[in-house]
Formats: structure tokens, sequence, C-alpha cells
């Protein structure tokens, strides 16, 4: 009877074993034959992110945090009395479906309209299109430079629809919101934040100012225009209505825009009430200079050791590739 052994396999992976222990052995050998390899890498690295430390654009980021005002959580367009008036008529409205003002607001910071308005005041576009706006003409110009050319010209070969330019108004005031705005939201606090980072730290606080107050006036506005219809036609119907119930419910939800009315005229913030005032990074928030030079030192290390591994190798086999064809 024959018995199978299992010799020739432990004596293969003791060789694998061996063959890779041989190898790091060699690659920890190169390492250190080429250190002066692997350190011009890394003082390369930590060169090129000092200089671009250097020529940055550090950018700080202003906050502002919101909360609903009382007008906000207490009434607003939702329908209130109206939803009893509808509810005659066999129509259901629900109270989670009704957009609050706090809701509107949060929503409008991206809206058109409200970059509409904030493009009626030069002061603010001539410092967010400051590289477009020519203060000697008075007009706004179009710079164009050698990347945008080279944009354009790749983007023409490859058959890609080039924008035309146009000169600042709200559409593209609207397009730097959604670039450089951030609205932050979490179901733990009943605080909104908004961020904008910015260049210019005083600027960066007064836009945010003037994006809030921008808002607010716009859905108040909407709120007393809404809430003046509804008093006209409630007013209207409740003269020409005679059945007690009806009456009843036409009342009730005139009093209701009544209300309505009277927290829109109120000087108080209408849909969002800052928490605090806008408040600016004490340093900048971009770039952070010590972990982009960690990052450059890291990453010159590791193209160091790859450079100290594969020169050598790379190297030999040109050796080996001249020899061979040296022979007859």
């Amino acid at each position: 009877m024959t018995v199978e052994t299992d010799a020739p396999v432990v004596e293969t992976i003791a060789m694998d074993d061996d063959a890779g222990g041989r190898w790091l052995a060699d690659v920890w050998h190169k390492i250190r034959r080429r250190g002066w390899l692997v350190a011009l890498f890394a003082l390369a690295a930590l060169l090129i992110a000092v200089a671009y430390l250097r020529s940055a654009d550090y950018v700080y980021t202003a906050t502002l945090r919101v909360s609903p005002a009382p007008s906000a959580a207490g009434g607003g367009p939702e329908l209130g009395a109206l939803g009893s008036l509808a509810s005659l008529t066999g129509i259901s409205v629900g109270r989670s479906e009704a957009a609050t003002p706090f809701r509107l607001y949060v929503e409008a910071v991206h809206a058109r309209e409200v970059a509409d308005r904030l493009s009626r005041d030069d002061a603010l576009m001539h410092t967010v299109f400051a590289n477009e706006w020519d203060a000697t003409r008075r007009s706004y110009r179009r710079r164009q430079g050698v990347l945008s050319s080279l944009k354009e010209g790749v983007f023409g070969i490859l058959g890609i629809p080039v924008t035309a330019w146009t000169a600042p108004d709200g559409a593209r005031l609207q397009g730097f919101i959604a670039a450089d705005v951030s609205v932050q939201q979490s179901v733990k606090s009943p605080l909104v934040t908004i961020s904008l980072n910015a260049v210019d730290p005083a600027f960066a606080t007064r836009f945010l100012s003037t994006l809030d107050r921008t808002i607010d006036d716009y859905l108040r506005e909407k709120a007393l225009a809404r809430s003046r219809q509804n008093v006209v036609y409630l007013s209207q119907k409740l003269a020409m209505v005679t059945l007690a119930e009806h009456r009843q419910v036409l009342a009730s939800a005139l009093a209701d825009q009544e209300r309505q009315l009277m927290l829109a005229n109120n000087p108080a913030p209408y849909a969002a009430d800052p928490f605090d005032r806008v408040t600016a990074s004490l340093g900048p928030t971009s770039p952070r200079p010590l972990p982009v030079l960690i990052s450059a030192l890291v990453a010159g290390l590791l193209l160091g050791v790859a450079a100290a591994v594969v020169w050598p190798l790379r190297r030999r086999t040109v050796l080996s590739e001249r020899s061979a064809a040296a022979l007859p």
C-alpha cells in the first residue's frame, strides 16, 4: 500500500517564501542604495507644494445660521382655516403638504428670482465678477486667457458646444450662488447653516447678509400679495353667502388671512430669523498648509521609492539589450 506525502508541496511553499523574502530584501537594498533619489523626489514635491501655497488664493468661509421665524413657525402660506373651506368642496388639504415660509426660505437660496434681485446691486456684482469689470470703461468685458482659448479649441475639435460669453446678470449670479453658496441642514438641529467661500472674508459676510435680507423680503412680498388677494376674495364671498355654516368657515378663513397680513407687515424677520450675526473664519479654510505639505511629502516619498526600485531595473534592461545587440 502506497502512502502519498505532502513533502513536495511543503518544499514549494518554503521555496516561495524564500523567494518572496529575497525579493523584499532586494527591493530594500535598492531603496537604500538609491536613497538620494527618494530624497530628491521628496524635496521636489515639497518645493512644488511651497510654490503652490505661495501663489494660491487663500479662501475664507463665512457662515450664517438661521432658524424659523415666529411667523414662519406659526403661519405663512399654509392654508390654515382655508383648509376647512376647501373641505366643503370635497378637497382634502393636509398641513404636511403645505410649504412653510422657512422651507421656502431654504429653497429660495438658489432661486433665480433671488439672484435677479441681487444682481441689481452694482457694488455686489462688481465684486463677484471683478475679473470682468472694467472700472475705466465702466462696463463688463470678456477676458480671454490662454486656458480659455485652449479649452474652446479643444471643445470645438470634439464638437462640444461652447457657451457664448454674456455680461454678468441674474443668470450668471445664480450660477455663482449654486457653485459657492452651500446650505446645510440636520434633522437633529432646527438651525440651517448657509456658508460661502471667498477670498475676501468681508465680502463673504456682506454677501450672506444681503442674501438673507433679499430672500426674506421676497417671501414677505409673495405672502402679502397672496393674503391680500385671499382677503378680497373671502370678503366678496362672505357678502354673497347666506348659509350660516358657510359664513362661519369664510369668516374663520378671513380672520386667518388677516393674521397672515399682520405677520407679513411686521418689520421683524418674516421667514427666517438669524440665530447669530454672519461670521467669517479667523484663518483661511483652503488651502490648508499643513495637509498640503504632508500630502506632498508622502507623494514625493512614494514616487521616489518607485523610481529607486524601477530605475535600476530599467537601466539593467537597457544594458542587457545593448549587450545582446553587440553579440555576433
